[in-house]
């Protein structure tokens, strides 16, 4: 006889699925709306990149000790926690007017994501019956699907219709039904103080290392690679991270343990999807802002382009999935890296006057490239690891996968920078403009903003005004190419390295779907 599910467990799976749905839609969400941001919020590409890096770069500081804190006070209690400071984050950004306060708000809000989603899937494994529980992680993967593909268009709608804030406002209602169902169906937990205690001094090296080593990377184009500052900031998260490792080395339960990083399959896993997922942080972005900014479309239509990439990733990620058991495990990996590959391909052709029919077939084979590889690489760790070691393997995939997603924010935001900047420094020889020092930089400087506008320019000749957003444009069409130029040969090397480490994996009797990650 099937096991059935009563009204509560119903509850309580459809306030996590919420929480799930909240999480993802928030990282696609923002990526579309820096423009709008811009717009009234003053600041440059460089400071705004830090609302996406800064959300996820928390998230992957504090998943693991939080995941483990959890064990240790109840599942129930941390995601009140977590939902609670992930509506104060969500709420400090949709008021904020300063970027300072908008990434601050960003920041608790990973914080606050951190926290709630390890025992969110812990809970609904615990309340699941044990034959529905491949059934209740798959609604969850579901709906984180869904959560990233109505992103861009949810986003588009609001923005045009409402603000961005609201992309932010929507979360603290919602975020408050479901403290409300967990405060009034997730009955209590109690502590479990045998299970491994959270490191705090290995959490903070940890965390304080991951920040200041991106922050370092993040200010080479303002800095200069030579800056006593910007080597300074380098050294000490380096420092940070090597103390770290040293440290966690000798603890009991380590939050990194040793033999992950010679088991050649995990290790093989996690290199790929740190590739496969700074991909889908540069593809994100770039086009994101390729969209409104140099084709001039609505943050709305952009959205609805979206689609092209966000649905199809969430209606092949099952099929992915399912071709993960039916045939060697490499095959749907290599075959969605070499679909990201040509996807990227295809954007590094874009123009200033690119179809929309070109950017749509680009962006479809970035959705099936990912589509095919994300739940084939989760199940690739899953499966070189031992039934003991997945929460842990588990964590692991998922930091890696938000270090991946800040490292495509800040290198593809750097880049496109350095690589306009020259591209812009070619035009004006070649069209004989010769500007003084101070109009040299009113103009530069412009190529580091989220949105070209006329208004960049004051102090320029006004005639020539017209002729330089052409080149500004120009300018960032060339550096996002690069940036597409080096996406396809790292979707090239994830094909390598799936070929070589996964030879020979071994497969699994246990359902890979019973411990998912989330990707984003």
């Amino acid at each position: 006889m099937q096991e059935s599910l009563n009204a509560k467990v119903w509850l309580i799976l459809s306030a996590v699925s919420a929480l799930i749905f909240l999480l993802n839609i928030d990282y696609t969400a923002v990526n579309l709306a820096l423009v709008s941001i811009s717009e009234e919020v003053p600041a440059d590409l460089n400071t705004f990149q830090w609302l996406l890096s800064g959300y996820v770069l928390t998230w992957a500081a504090f998943v693991v000790p939080a995941g483990r804190f959890a064990d240790r006070v109840g599942k129930r209690k941390m995601i009140l926690i977590g939902v609670s400071l992930f509506i104060a984050g969500s709420a400090l950004t949709g008021l904020g007017y300063r970027i300072d306060v908008l990434i601050a708000g960003r920041i608790l809000q990973g914080i606050g994501a951190a926290i709630f989603i390890p025992p969110c899937y812990g809970l609904i494994f615990d309340t699941m019956p044990p034959k529905k529980r491949s059934f209740g992680m798959g609604i969850l993967a579901g709906v984180a699907g869904f959560g990233l593909a109505a992103g861009p268009t949810c986003a588009g709608y609001l923005i045009y219709y409402f603000s961005w804030r609201w992309i932010f406002y929507i979360n603290i209602p919602l975020g408050f039904l479901a403290i409300l169902a967990v405060i009034l169906f997730v009955p209590k937990d109690s502590s479990n103080l045998k299970a491994p205690k959270i490191d705090p001094l290995g959490s903070f090296l940890l965390a304080a290392g991951l920040g200041l080593f991106m922050f370092g990377l993040n200010q080479i184009e303002i800095w200069g690679i030579r800056d006593l500052k910007l080597i300074s900031m380098i050294a000490a998260g380096v420092t940070a991270l090597i103390l770290f490792w040293l440290f966690d080395r000798k603890q009991k339960n380590q939050t990194m343990p040793r033999h992950f990083f010679q088991n050649k399959p995990f290790m093989s896993a996690l290199l790929a999807v740190t590739l496969n997922v700074y991909n889908f942080s540069l593809i994100l972005v770039m086009m994101g802002l390729y969209l409104q900014n140099t084709l001039h479309y609505s943050g709305y239509d952009a959205g609805l382009i979206f689609l092209a990439m966000t649905l199809a990733i969430g209606l092949l990620s099952p099929i992915g999935g399912k071709l993960g058991d039916k045939v060697d495990i490499r095959y749907p990996i290599i075959a969605g890296f070499l679909c990201l590959a040509l996807s990227t391909f295809l954007m590094s052709l874009l123009n200033e006057s690119s179809s929309v029919i070109t950017i749509l077939s680009a962006l479809l084979f970035a959705g099936i490239g990912l589509g095919l590889s994300w739940p084939t690489l989760n199940a690739s760790m899953m499966r070189a690891v031992e039934p003991h070691e997945i929460n842990t393997a588990s964590a692991l995939f998922t930091m890696a996968t938000m270090v991946a997603n800040t490292l495509g924010v800040i290198v593809s935001t750097s880049l496109v920078v350095v690589f306009g900047q020259r591209k812009l420094t070619t035009l004006l020889n070649e069209h004989s403009i010769i500007l003084n020092e101070e109009q040299h930089t009113v103009l530069f400087s412009a190529i580091n903003q989220v949105e070209h506008t006329a208004k960049q320019l004051i102090g320029l000749p006004e005639n020539l005004v017209p002729k330089l957003l052409t080149f500004l444009d120009a300018s960032f069409v060339y550096g996002l190419t690069r940036d597409m130029w080096i996406g396809s040969v790292l979707a090239l090397i994830g094909c390598v390295l799936i070929f070589h480490g996964l030879k020979n994996l071994k497969s699994t009797s246990k359902t890979d779907s019973d411990v998912p990650i989330i990707m984003t």
